[in-house]
């Protein structure tokens, strides 16, 4: 019987918890596809935090920029 932990609108689907010798949960057994499902919404936290840190840069034009970018290399 699988749990289910809700975590805000998305919830995490527990296939089976590990327990210790007290049963306490130690761990917890989720499916594959589950695992895939959470790494994708993990990404896209990960994008969104990006995107937020990043609304507060500067805008650059193009121009500036390739000038920038190519006084940073060295050949």
């Amino acid at each position: 019987m699988a749990t289910t932990l809700e975590r805000k609108k998305n919830l995490i689907k527990i296939k089976q918890y590990i327990t210790d010798d007290k049963g306490h949960k130690k761990a917890a057994i989720i499916e594959i596809k589950e695992l895939n499902r959470l790494d994708k919404l993990l990404e896209d936290l990960s994008d969104l935090k990006t995107i937020e840190d990043r609304k507060n840069e500067p805008d650059e034009d193009y121009e500036t920029y390739g000038k920038k970018r190519k006084s940073q290399l060295s050949v």
